[in-house]
């Protein structure tokens, strides 16, 4: 199998027409139709259903596009692996992260990261998790920190960090529990932040009616809080900086923690020695320290 036409036909299906295919290659759209009929002829099968109107694989087609799709990802990676050392005479990890993660955490964990490994080089990536997963498909991001997110791909390796605790936050003028009672809610719609809720509306006694749903950045959020709007039930390691700074109110932290973030690499590349450490340094960080240490100071002051 010539490895140029299966690129023009992994190419035309990517783009559903052999017109755009074409463009995308340089090429005239008779050269696509050409090499692909080519790549038919050395398989003995038919590929593309040239009595449909519009671009339709056959089953063979459709089994030798999947094929083709993890065979042109790796050899994106060999390229841009290449590229690295090329540029930097030596290896250099590409990290990202979601953004309730990297714009929170990520910071500090990379500036720790880079005290203890001075050598390695690196790249940050602030993506969205479907983003994330395809850019560590392509080789364009080494390694991903991102909330729970079910990938179900046998090249993904997904590594689970320690559990982060949840807790309540408000403004910095809040002083008592009584005094969120009137307050509006600003909730994220998730399983656990639901779960969490019960739990604190049983603590407290009473119900949180008035609620304002926000989808999204948990930065927005933060910063109405900070403006007066409301309070909000979020995981620690969102907030540990306001928390730490005194620009928003420790309200109420759970004893029971299960909220963590993933791991996620490609399982070819954990080995690398600077992803590798990677790993190993993110598994280990204890961002909940000063949750735990600002408590017991607390507890003394009572």
């Amino acid at each position: 199998m010539d490895i140029h036409h299966l690129k023009i036909f992994f190419e035309a299906c990517k783009e559903k027409s052999f017109t755009k295919a074409a463009k995308k290659l340089y090429i005239s759209q008779s050269a696509v139709s050409i090499q692909i009929k080519k790549l038919e002829s050395t398989l003995g099968l038919q590929l593309i259903e040239r009595n449909s109107k519009n671009f339709k694989l056959t089953f063979a087609g459709k089994e030798l596009f999947k094929m083709s799709k993890d065979i042109f990802e790796k050899i994106s990676r060999m390229e841009k692996e290449m590229n690295k050392i090329l540029q930097y005479k030596k290896g250099k990890i590409s990290i990202g992260a979601t953004h309730n993660i990297g714009e929170p955490v990520l910071p500090r964990i990379m500036v720790e990261f880079k005290r203890n490994n001075p050598e390695i080089e690196f790249d940050l990536y602030i993506k969205n998790r479907e983003s994330l997963v395809k850019h560590l498909k392509e080789g364009t991001v080494d390694i991903a920190l991102m909330e729970e997110y079910f990938i179900e791909d046998k090249e993904i390796k997904v590594i689970e960090t320690e559990e982060y605790p949840f807790v309540v936050v408000a403004g910095k003028e809040i002083h008592d529990y009584n005094e969120l009672k009137d307050m509006q809610l600003l909730k994220r719609d998730t399983v656990l932040t639901n779960k969490y809720l019960d739990l604190f509306e049983k603590k407290v006694g009473f119900n949180f009616d008035n609620r304002i749903t926000i989808n999204g950045s948990i930065e927005t959020m933060k910063n109405l809080i900070k403006n007066g709007l409301g309070f909000a039930v979020l995981p620690y390691y969102s907030v540990y900086e306001e928390i730490m700074k005194g620009t928003l109110k420790l309200v109420h932290s759970f004893d029971k923690s299960e909220d963590r973030f993933q791991i996620v690499l490609i399982r070819e590349n954990e080995d690398k020695d600077g992803i590798d450490k990677f790993i190993k340094f993110v598994k280990d960080y204890k961002i909940n320290r000063e949750l735990f240490e600002k408590s017991k100071k607390e507890t003394k002051e009572e």
